[in-house]
């Protein structure tokens, strides 16, 4: 089907029968996380220390149409199981863990000689501890929380400019949002308030990089391996200043990071250079409309040929979100991303960089049937003329029954750069369903 076409189908679909709900208030989010004076601890009544356990059991199924051997036809049937666990305190704090584990069926059904070590290696089966945080209040204040944790920077949910300081999981690209996405890392941070502002400092304790696909898999374009990163064990250090306000809130970051793009130094392994980070985002809500910006300034980056020089890089967003429709979000976010000094030895790499980068996101979600049926449809374009790769996803969850709910969607890769030249024939139909205990 035209891509084109598709695009107005599912919009124009949504609109209409959206028109004929009930409208509801769009609620201004702010930034980060809740504050721990905000959480109520008199949950705590008896209640044991086995009495915080939930989980959730996923099956699904991928099908890809065009992808050739050996992930065409079936892809991928995941079957995953999540458990989490919280404990409140009679002192008011918090303790939060979870983790995941997930086994494909698809390599044994297939055969695992039919694929590459490294994608058996990342995407057979894997087991992961994602959260694990201590959190509470030291003082009327004086709030804190250490362990590994997601520290959101930022508003949009689409594109990150400032949200930095934790990596994504990008093994298979397209399929889920940021939020989703996001690998923990363990942290201890600090929130003193002052009035409507909150100063947060942050010590990085572990350092984690984002997963690419692995070389052979479907989504790598990669024509060999890549090398490992390599491991770091000291701590850097973030600050976020933040005040929210009437219809407005507004945000300033600063952070001393190892860049999450490396650089294939003489023993053959990705280096990880310190980076300096400057941001500010803000958020005005007005009505049924909340618009947004972020502003990042980066200094230190390195790339892989001209590793012996270092760039600067600035980086904006502007974007709105509007609820006007009833029980229906529509938001759009723009990001241009300038190199300064750019020099034209960049156009030799291997995904050649641009002097700038623009990106656009258009999202629509609409609720239906009381709201356990949610329709929604994401495209999100890379360049200036809208011609330099993308993808574009549809999708619809059910809610079945009490625990029990359903994810159907497709997902379009679109060519238009040496990358997503690379992945655009990878459409794919994806289903799973999920039972929460």
């Amino acid at each position: 089907m035209n891509r084109i076409n598709l695009s107005f189908i599912v919009i124009v679909t949504i609109f209409t029968l959206s028109l004929h709900a009930d409208e509801s208030d769009l609620l201004l989010d702010g930034f980060d996380d809740t504050p721990i004076k905000n959480i109520d601890i008199n949950t705590t009544e008896d209640k044991t220390m086995l009495d915080g356990f939930t989980g959730k059991i996923t099956q699904q199924v991928a099908y890809s149409f065009d992808t050739e051997e050996p992930h065409e036809d079936i892809s991928s049937f995941k079957t995953s199981l999540f458990l989490d666990y919280e404990h409140k305190f009679d002192n008011g704090f918090r303790f939060k863990t979870n983790a995941k584990a997930y086994y494909d069926t698809i390599y044994n059904i297939r055969g695992k000689e039919e694929y590459s070590s490294q994608e058996l290696h990342e995407l057979n089966d894997e087991v992961e501890l994602f959260d694990a945080y201590l959190e509470g209040s030291i003082a009327d204040k004086l709030d804190f929380k250490i362990g590994r944790q997601v520290m959101i920077w930022g508003r949009s949910d689409t594109i990150r400019v400032t949200d930095i300081l934790n990596p994504l999981d990008n093994r298979r690209p397209a399929m889920v949002d940021i939020e989703d996405l996001r690998l923990p890392v363990a942290m201890a941070k600090l929130d003193y308030f002052i009035g409507d502002w909150r100063v947060t400092p942050i010590a990085i304790l572990e350092q984690r990089f984002s997963k690419s696909p692995p070389f052979g898999s479907a989504f790598s374009p990669a024509p060999a391996p890549m090398p490992e990163d390599e491991d770091y064990s000291d701590t850097t250090y973030a600050l976020s200043i933040g005040g929210e306000f009437t219809g407005w809130d507004i945000n300033f970051y600063g952070a001393r990071v190892y860049n999450d793009v490396g650089v294939v130094n003489p023993t053959l392994n990705i280096e990880h250079k310190k980076i300096n980070m400057y941001g500010t985002a803000l958020n005005i809500l007005s009505g049924s409309w909340l618009f947004k910006t972020e502003l990042a300034y980066f200094d230190g980056l390195e790339y892989f040929s001209t590793k012996d020089t270092s760039f600067s890089r600035s980086d904006m967003l502007v974007g709105f979100e509007y609820k006007g429709i009833a029980d229906t979000l529509i938001s759009y976010d723009f990001a241009l991303r300038h190199i300064n000094d750019w020099d034209n030895r960049l156009l030799n790499e291997f995904n050649p960089i641009e002097e700038d980068t623009y990106q656009n996101a258009f999202r629509i979600s609409s609720d239906f049937l009381n709201a356990t049926l949610t329709g929604n449809y994401l495209i999100s374009l890379y360049g200036k003329s809208l011609d330099e790769g993308g993808f574009q996803r549809l999708w619809l969850k059910y809610q079945i029954a009490d625990g029990i709910n359903a994810n159907v969607g497709l997902i379009d890769y679109i060519g238009g750069s040496r990358i997503f030249d690379g992945i655009k024939d990878n459409d794919m139909v994806y289903a799973d369903i999920s039972y929460s205990f």
